[in-house]
């Protein structure tokens, strides 16, 4: 049954991307990743999801759904088809994700998380980042939480949030969905030249 939910978009940076936020979280502490319906372990709200036509990615964090498209249309089209599948799913009874989804990444283990986070830095994203003169450090796993530092030209940047959410984050994803929270532990308001001071 469909429920009165209020569901507010988000356009980003990307236009392939939309964040999608309801008034009460639909996890919590994790932040989830689906790429497929398989990921979903029969969780109402991914399936329901990726049934919409062109939806690609689906990423849960707290309250907030952000939703990647492999499909021309619109997002103004997408729209009431998600806010359906979401009112349909979320809200007082529903149970949107699976907890064997939660229950697989606490199982999953974290010895060779630190590894595969540095060298996804070194091979993939700060030569990305060096072309702006930036780059991203892994400071330390603290329990199943992963703290890195931006410096450079990515420290105080005004797109850094961006960068570290839309770019960094969802490719430690990819090679470590067993992890929390990343926490961005640097100081913006130092540096050369600063965009926060």
């Amino acid at each position: 049954m469909e429920q009165n939910l209020k569901i507010t978009g988000e356009f980003t940076q990307d236009p392939n991307i939309c964040k999608f936020h309801l008034e009460e979280p639909i996890v919590e502490e994790w932040t989830l990743v689906f790429q497929s319906v398989e990921d979903s372990k029969g969780s109402p709200l991914i399936d329901a999801l990726f049934a919409v036509e062109g939806i690609e990615t689906i990423v849960v964090e707290g309250a907030s759904l952000s939703i990647t498209k492999n499909h021309p249309a619109p997002w103004q089209s997408l729209a009431p088809e998600i806010g359906k599948a979401i009112r349909a799913t979320c809200g007082p009874g529903c149970i949107p994700i699976h907890p064997q989804v939660i229950e697989a990444l606490r199982n999953l283990p974290m010895d060779q998380v630190a590894a595969d986070i540095q060298k996804l830095f070194d091979e993939s994203i700060n030569p990305a980042l060096a072309s702006h003169g930036g780059f991203v450090r892994l400071v330390e796993l603290r329990d199943r939480d992963v703290l890195v530092e931006m410096g450079g030209g990515c420290q105080g940047c005004a797109s850094a949030r961006a960068t570290l959410r839309y770019g960094v984050e969802n490719a430690i994803r990819r090679v470590a969905p067993q992890i929390r929270e990343l926490i961005d532990v640097t100081d913006h308001a130092s540096g050369e030249s600063p965009y926060y001071r």
